[in-house]
């Protein structure tokens, strides 16, 4: 495997900024359509608005709407269309935009979300502990939901849960209402499947996600690894199931199945396609499972490198005029007005960084 350095070059202002009413709380989801026009969406629903969003590439993408969905977030009683999670709990809470894809036949728009259970749930949020208005140190759960547009993304319909963590999204301490399940016993717990981007080949759109596991009681993360899923593509505008990488195979379902992780302590993994070289990137914040502070996610840059987007290399740090690069989130994306936005064709590509809901700075770079 090839020796990657990257090199930062300009720092460059984006539409993505709260003066727009946008906060991006993660990394933008991007995907270019059959006709060639880059899309992109951003902001979360219990802050500012989500935007679509298109242009010829990164350099003039812009607002062309806000979207508006045929569901309801927020309150159990009421949030995406009743449709429960797969642990049998009523779905709550917001919605953070995470993977885009356009169906190159029926032009339909997916969109996969990630949603936690604590955010935005109107008096019937929860955490590992019990209900409340905010998580105790993050410690709520983690699930990926589908929708999808037939009018380029202006109105949106909830489809269903696609991804969840084999271990339930509750604990032995509170019961959200999932009848006679148990909880997670024990001090170290799941916070289930979440914070993911996705990729796509010829074959299939995988999503790559994290699953943070905590220790209660201390209240701090104790891990943050790395998971992949996949679904087979189709062409007739139908999104099928997901199936996890599980010992050394796609073979577990995507909720509730059995999953393996892929590297560890990568925050927010994001991966691309270097043509050129002929591998795969991911990038990602470095997580820091040595730290019980809110520091445990660093402003570093991670990059690993792989053949088959499951065996990974050991991280290799990008640096800007000698300093650590990098943010809470960092989403890297191929410039161009041809390629997807995960493939690298030039050695030309920019990262796009934020932090919770602020404005997200982009910086041009290339492979060196």
């Amino acid at each position: 495997m090839c020796e990657i350095q990257i090199k930062i070059d300009d720092r460059k202002t984006t539409p993505f900024l709260n003066a727009n009413d946008i906060y991006q709380d993660g990394t933008t989801p991007m995907y270019r359509d059959a006709d060639g026009t880059l899309w992109a969406m951003s902001g979360h629903s219990h802050t500012g608005h989500i935007g679509m969003f298109s242009g010829t590439s990164t350099d003039d993408l812009t607002e062309v709407y806000p979207i508006q969905t045929n569901f309801c977030v927020g309150h159990a009683d009421f949030a995406y269309s009743g449709i429960r999670y797969p642990e049998g709990v009523k779905a709550r809470g917001s919605l953070w935009p995470f993977g885009l894809y356009i169906c190159p036949n029926t032009h339909r728009f997916f969109c996969f979300f990630h949603n936690e259970t604590a955010w935005n749930g109107k008096g019937t949020g929860y955490d590992a502990y019990g209900l409340c208005q905010t998580p105790a140190f993050d410690l709520d759960f983690r699930h990926i939901g589908l929708m999808h547009s037939d009018d380029e993304g202006r109105n949106w319909t909830f489809d269903r849960w696609v991804v969840t963590a084999e271990e339930v999204c509750f604990t032995d301490k509170f019961n959200p209402g999932a009848g006679d399940v148990p909880g997670q016993k024990g001090n170290v717990i799941s916070l289930g499947s979440g914070d993911f981007s996705m990729f796509a080949d010829d074959d299939y759109i995988y999503l790559f996600y994290n699953i943070f596991r905590a220790r209660l009681g201390a209240d701090w993360l104790r891990n943050c690894d790395v998971y992949v899923a996949r679904t087979r593509k189709r062409n007739d505008g139908m999104m099928g199931d997901f199936v996890k990488y599980y010992e050394g195979t796609f073979c577990e379902a995507g909720n509730l199945g059995r999953e393996t992780s892929i590297t560890e302590n990568m925050w927010h993994p994001r991966v691309l396609f270097l043509k050129k070289q002929g591998i795969y990137m991911m990038t990602g914040s470095l997580f820091d499972p040595n730290s019980r502070t809110t520091e445990m996610i660093r402003h570093e840059t991670a990059l690993r490198f792989s053949l088959d987007l499951i065996h990974w290399s050991d991280p290799v740090f990008v640096t800007n005029e000698g300093k650590p690069f990098g943010n809470h989130y960092v989403a890297a994306i191929a410039d161009g007005t041809i390629s997807q936005p995960y493939v690298v064709e030039n050695d030309k590509l920019s990262f796009f960084l934020n932090h919770n809901g602020t404005d997200v700075v982009r910086y041009t770079a290339h492979i060196e």
